[in-house]
């Protein structure tokens, strides 16, 4: 068990815990008020957003092959 400090309006969570509990940015937890002086903290939902972007960087989409090469005038013709 840890001691944490409920400060503006927020509780932090130990890093002891967080680690324990595989606790990520981003990962939705639910607060159930057991008694008065109790709750209890438990993981609702991960973030698995992180884990898609790893995949994806595996195996990336083609975008098909540069034919030639570009000026730095042809990259920015468009701009003012």
């Amino acid at each position: 068990m840890k001691d944490t400090r409920y400060h503006n309006d927020k509780i932090y969570i130990p890093r002891e815990v967080k680690e324990k509990m595989g606790l990520r940015n981003g990962d939705r937890v639910t607060i159930e008020v057991t008694s008065q002086n109790e709750a209890r903290i438990k993981v609702a939902e991960r973030d698995e957003a992180t884990q898609r972007l790893l995949e994806t960087l595996k195996s990336p989409p083609s975008l098909g092959k540069i034919k030639g090469t570009l000026t730095r005038r042809e990259i920015y013709e468009d701009t003012p």
